[in-house]
């Protein structure tokens, strides 16, 4: 594993992009932010907790669809996936490198929500420190995602609608802002297919707010490395 490689690019393509990009951090911002504040007027605050809850959530999900914007443009505009992956920096190098390199882009979003569940009386020790591993365990899941989402683009411009897709189906069908007991369980099990199911099963849990159904935290963690695994194997690392 080439670790020098894997700093550098996530310090250049993280923190160095986001301080020269900043103002892409509102956009990341506005449309959890946006939910969050329409889910309270409409459920008259009765589901604010379950959105702010969530809202780690869906802000991890949303970069994920980024990262298959900026993966699918590296690979076919700028031909850097085939450069790296020629050199002793191999595909598992790249993958570690843009995984890391994502987390500068969502902490100022997990940051944010944190500052919200503590002025909402929410936040203890406990849910903080969960919370951070259902965010790194739902971060390398949804960056491997977006790695096989990347690789099936022959074309820059189709990504656009696909990453769409990708968002809503990640943030929307899932039980992010509401509680997932609204949901039978046997399409509460089906939508667990994707990784932010059981990641806002498990903080409705760790927020108190419905049972905490631990087997998520399983689930999650498989997911993880299942979804890590199929985009080393099936990402297509080379144009032919």
């Amino acid at each position: 594993m080439n670790l020098r490689y894997v700093a550098g690019y996530a310090w250049f393509a993280g923190v160095h992009s986001v301080k020269e990009n900043y103002p892409y951090l509102i956009a990341h911002l506005a449309l959890p932010l946006s939910l969050i504040f329409i889910v309270g007027v409409l459920s008259h605050g009765a589901l604010l907790p379950f959105a702010l809850a969530g809202g780690t959530v869906m802000a991890i999900a949303s970069d994920g669809a980024g990262t298959a914007q900026e993966l699918t443009y590296l690979r076919l505009e700028y031909m850097y996936q085939d450069f790296i992956v020629a050199t002793k920096t191999g595909p598992i190098d790249y993958m570690l490198g843009e995984i890391f390199a994502g987390l500068p882009w969502v902490t100022p979003s997990i940051i944010l929500y944190f500052a919200l569940d503590a002025v909402y009386g929410m936040l203890t020790l406990y849910n903080l420190v969960m919370t951070l591993i259902v965010s790194v365990l739902l971060v390398v899941s949804v960056s491997s995602l977006a790695f096989l989402l990347s690789s099936r683009m022959k074309h820059a411009r189709l990504i656009g609608p696909y990453s769409l897709i990708f968002s809503y189906a990640m943030t929307v069908l899932p039980p992010t802002f509401y509680p997932f007991n609204y949901l039978p369980r046997w399409l509460v099990t089906t939508l667990a297919v994707f990784p932010t199911t059981p990641a806002a099963v498990l903080e409705q849990g760790f927020f108190g707010l419905e049972p905490t159904a631990w087997y998520m935290l399983g689930i999650l963690a498989l997911e993880a490395l299942v979804y890590f695994a199929m985009a080393r194997s099936f990402t297509r690392w080379r144009e032919k």
